[in-house]
């Protein structure tokens, strides 16, 4: 699964958001997009996706109805509850959904369904923003796809719930997924096996192992690393 020689420009700009990028996604690995702010990491997505049209370029990915994709904005009325999300992601997989938790516990370890049993009745309004986050991964991560994309997962997200989000990436890994995410949270990925795809200017810098990234800067420190990299870029 790759893509080659991606270009895309939103009408009026004068540059190109993304500008001949070219990787391939490894199979094995998290797939990590990296870079700063505006760097065209949701505007890649949106075109893996068929949200946007790029103007050239190769995707060689599967189908869109193999695909689950996550923004960063999903939106959801605070007054809805757990299970009311639970019996959502049951119904977009072609499942009926079911008002009873026990369905929903196969797939989760003991800590997991402690955690889902705390959210069932809670209304989303009243979650953290890690718990959200948890439940609408943890919940759609479920329906069975292809490739999984999710756009910048941990952000705004405290430690604990970050490792339970990268722990179901291990998951869905292990479980011969291609998974795919954008992060500024590099100190998370020296825990999971990553693929790193560095994104600058439009175009990539950096594509491979990520502790192989660190070993050419000599550090342990990935925002070092990251900081070294957008110099010499």
């Amino acid at each position: 699964m790759h893509v080659f020689n991606l270009k895309y420009k939103y009408k009026k700009a004068k540059d190109y958001v993304l500008n001949g990028v070219t990787f391939t996604l490894n199979t094995k690995k998290l797939n990590v997009i990296v870079g700063l702010n505006g760097a065209g990491k949701t505007t890649l997505f949106d075109c893996l996706t068929g949200n946007l049209t790029p103007e050239t370029g190769e995707i060689s990915l599967p189908d869109k109805k193999e695909m689950l994709y996550l923004t960063q904005n999903i939106f959801f009325s605070p007054e809805i509850k757990g299970k009311d999300f639970a019996k959502f992601v049951a119904r977009l997989s072609g499942k009926k959904g079911s008002n009873q938790i026990d369905d929903y516990l196969d797939f989760l370890d003991s800590r997991e369904r402690e955690l889902m049993a705390h959210l069932w009745s809670m209304k989303i309004g009243k979650m953290s923003v890690g718990e959200r986050k948890w439940l609408f991964i943890t919940l759609l991560s479920s329906i069975e796809r292809k490739l999984y994309i999710f756009d910048e997962p941990t952000s705004g997200v405290d430690p604990s719930s970050r490792l339970k989000i990268m722990n179901k990436f291990k998951k869905l890994i292990e479980n011969q997924r291609i998974c795919i995410i954008s992060t500024h949270q590099l100190q998370d990925l020296s825990y999971i096996d990553s693929h790193l795809i560095f994104l600058h200017k439009g175009k990539v810098l950096y594509e491979g192992d990520f502790q192989d990234w660190l070993k050419l800067f000599n550090t342990i420190n990935p925002d070092e690393a990251f900081a070294r990299m957008i110099e010499q870029g």
